[in-house]
């Protein structure tokens, strides 16, 4: 079969679509030509997609790699393929398909939802794509039948051996692009790569959708390993970032990795999310011998109660202790913080303020508490009405990264939380250490402008700094 998989237009090209290069390496195994619709690599104009679509006829189906934000991506393209093609069956995969597959398919043209892990299920689909009475028995799928109802299968089990899978098609990514445009790059000047490593959070945050469910499954650290030096040997990747959920819920597994880099003698740094609970001076010493960069920990609040509200399975004191021992190792921190969860008040945003200044942390922005659907979190607001509008509507309101003030989940009126929320950020900024000022101000902007020159070369990155001059100047 010939397929075409489509990713949709993102913030930025700073993270290639990792999840269609692993998809689309198992469908070639299994004997099918596949090919990529990068629309955050190569942006198209609504009449340039437009005569893309003209040209879709030369395949079997196609398939939309889709999170909750690109909703109304999916329903529009749907719709114009539809109307071109009206035979030509559509797929949607990713985390889309876990937060909202009826809503979906019920407002858009798609035809299935591929649940979960994509691998084994879509391989199964696109054998059968072309006879939809047999769609009932592939396992993890939401689809319309023959009359237009929706139907949904059994849960498929999970991949337990992921080390049979094969490594991404990366051929079919501008991974060039995406490197130039990585946030590690844009601040450090690194060469950054991407891979996933384990699948699974066994964690039950209230605001989490978790993509792969609460059951972890791992690959082998040779085989983690392997596919690195062979991205390394491709594009001369310097720095990997590990995109897991959390690569540390086995910490057993992760000094093996730390000391497999080490054996080996592979020369890279590495990146990956960590918990707070799990922090460990040895552990990091290690993690910082084999070349670990920074950690990520989803702290989100500096007050107890709101931790609990969240279900978070962490304390206050553990995220201090886990911030200076991953500092005492020598490794930078990433701790993104939420504002507005559900009983938060004016003393525990205070709490949170104390925490952040007190830990001299380097992030001067909270981000809106955003209930997506599929999550706890939703399904609380739903039932507490403090979402007003159907869910379709609601869907397509979201923005891209919880920057938009859709839902007010705490006690506070409207005005004043969005008050309370620039107050805070003002005395985080006010409060900011004079050595992360010159960090984010300085040393951060020369990488900035150098990688910007990279990017877009002399002429081009001068017309952006000119640009922006005379709209500072404008005011």
């Amino acid at each position: 079969m010939r397929v075409l998989l489509v990713f949709p237009p993102a913030r930025d090209a700073s993270k290639p679509p990792i999840g269609i290069s692993y998809v689309s390496s198992f469908l070639r195994q299994k004997g099918h030509h596949v090919e990529v619709l990068d629309l955050t690599a190569e942006p198209l104009t609504d009449d340039e997609l437009q005569e893309k679509i003209e040209g879709f006829h030369i395949y079997d189906c196609v398939g939309i790699s889709a999170i909750i934000t690109a909703y109304n991506f999916v329903k529009k393209f749907s719709r114009i393929v539809r109307e071109k093609y009206p035979e030509l069956p559509i797929i949607v995969g990713n985390g889309i398909s876990i937060s909202c597959p009826e809503t979906l398919l019920k407002n858009s043209e798609v035809d299935v939802i591929v649940i979960d892990e994509g691998e084994l299920t879509l391989a199964e689909l696109v054998e059968r794509i072309t006879d939809r009475k047999r769609y009932k028995d592939i396992k993890g799928i939401w689809y319309k039948d023959e009359d237009g109802s929706i139907r949904t299968t059994p849960f498929r089990e999970r991949i337990t051996d992921l080390d049979s899978l094969p490594f991404p098609a990366w051929d079919l990514l501008n991974i060039p692009l995406y490197m130039k445009h990585a946030g590690q790059y844009l601040d450090w000047g690194l060469r950054t790569g991407w891979i996933s490593t384990v699948r699974g959070c066994p964690f039950s945050c209230g605001y989490c959708s978790r993509s792969f469910g609460q059951k972890v499954t791992s690959r082998s650290v040779n085989n983690i390993i392997d596919e690195i030096l062979e991205f390394k040997r491709l594009f001369n990747g310097t720095h990997f970032q590990i995109v897991d959920d959390l690569f540390m819920s086995n910490i057993n597994r992760v000094k093996d990795f730390a000391r497999s880099l080490v054996e080996r003698k592979v020369k890279i740094t590495w990146e990956a999310n960590c918990r707070v609970n799990f922090a460990d001076e040895d552990l990091f010493r290690l993690l910082k011998k084999s070349g670990c960069f920074r950690l990520g920990y989803g702290i989100e609040s500096g007050s107890q109660k709101i931790l609990n509200n969240m279900k978070k399975s962490a304390t206050v004191a553990q995220a201090e202790r886990a911030i200076e021992l991953t500092r005492k190792a020598g490794i930078k921190l990433h701790t993104p913080m939420m504002f507005g969860y559900v009983g938060e008040d004016e003393h525990t945003i205070n709490e949170t303020i104390n925490f952040m200044i007190k830990m001299k942390l380097a992030n001067t922005t909270l981000f809106f508490t955003t209930p997506y659907p599929g999550t706890e979190l939703y399904n609380w607001a739903r039932k507490n009405n403090r979402i007003k509008h159907d869910e379709d509507t609601y869907i397509s309101l979201l923005g891209n990264n919880a920057e938009k003030f859709l839902v007010n989940l705490t006690e506070i009126p409207d005005e004043e939380l969005l008050r309370l929320k620039r107050v805070t950020e003002l005395k985080l900024r006010e409060n900011l250490p004079f050595r992360v000022k010159i960090e984010k101000h300085v040393v951060n902007r020369i990488y900035f402008i150098k990688a910007r020159f990279v990017q877009l070369g002399f002429i081009g990155a001068m017309r952006k700094i000119v640009k922006k001059f005379i709209g500072l100047v404008k005011g």
